[in-house]
């Protein structure tokens, strides 16, 4: 334990000049929907941090944080450009808090979602610091020791999630970008095989990441933590339950129809 704690800290360091920074950013806009931007970026400057510290090769660190990257790129890009830079109003989430947190709106923001999300980012980038600690040469070939078959497995996942995620958003952007769509239910494309494809294919993106060291080093099984985690806070805490509370008040039988006849999460065919 004594080997992770400085890298540790340095990461919690930087997670929460991080966080203080967007919470600056969000007041500033009146908008704390930057959160939802930040929230990649944080997981992979964490990752990056405590892969710093790895004792593991160069091209072992790189075939992590490269996924780990360009996820983090992708997800707060997209959000940026369609919901903080066209003056997108607020994410009902967070009109919610406002509504709850009255005069201490903005140090209950801070201490109750920034910090909160910042401690969860931490606690879902721990493996990384195992995983940094393999050494993984670029000639070792597929069948290689150490596991490399599992980094080829691991990016497939990887690159399927970020194909699936990238299509579930441009076809509600633009299912929502219909005038005439308002107030309607998205069931079109992949919308049509679950609820919701978007934190599915995240999912499969995490999955990705977490199975590509696994066999790396013993300590490295700890990044399928990684995984089960987001599963839990995708499925059950921050993304499915709250997403569709806002949809039933906001849709009511529509919503409910397509709830009946449609998986939460797991991709499936339509009950008729």
């Amino acid at each position: 334990m004594d080997n992770i704690l400085i890298p540790y800290l340095t990461a919690v360091i930087f997670t929460f000049c991080f966080m203080t920074l967007m919470w600056f950013w969000g007041k500033t806009r009146d908008n704390y929907a930057v959160i939802d931007v930040g929230w990649g970026l944080v997981i992979a400057g964490i990752a990056t941090v405590l892969s710093y510290f790895g004792k593991g090769t160069l091209v072992a660190k790189l075939v992590v944080l490269i996924p780990v990257w360009v996820w983090a790129i992708r997800l707060s890009g997209f959000l940026y450009f369609t919901r903080i830079r066209t003056n997108h109003p607020e994410d009902k989430r967070y009109a919610g808090f406002r509504k709850d947190y009255g005069d201490k709106v903005h140090s209950k923001m801070f201490t109750n979602v920034f910090l909160l999300q910042g401690a969860l980012a931490l606690i879902l980038s721990l493996p990384f610091y195992f995983a940094s600690q393999w050494n993984l040469y670029p000639n070792v070939g597929l069948f290689g020791p150490n596991g490399t078959l599992m980094v080829w497995i691991g990016w497939a996942l990887f690159l399927l999630g970020v194909i699936g995620e990238s299509v579930a958003d441009r076809d509600l952007h633009k299912f929502l970008s219909v005038q005439a769509n308002k107030g309607k239910v998205c069931n079109l494309g992949l919308w049509k095989y679950t609820r919701h494809p978007n934190y599915f294919f995240e999912w499969v993106i995490w999955l990705g990441i977490g199975v590509i060291p696994i066999l790396s080093t013993p300590e490295a099984m700890a990044s399928l933590f990684t995984p089960v985690f987001m599963f839990v806070l995708l499925r059950f805490v921050s993304g499915v339950p709250f997403a569709e509370k806002y949809s039933l008040q906001s849709k009511g039988d529509l919503f409910r129809e397509y709830m009946r006849t449609t998986n939460a999460f797991f991709p499936w065919f339509p009950k008729q």
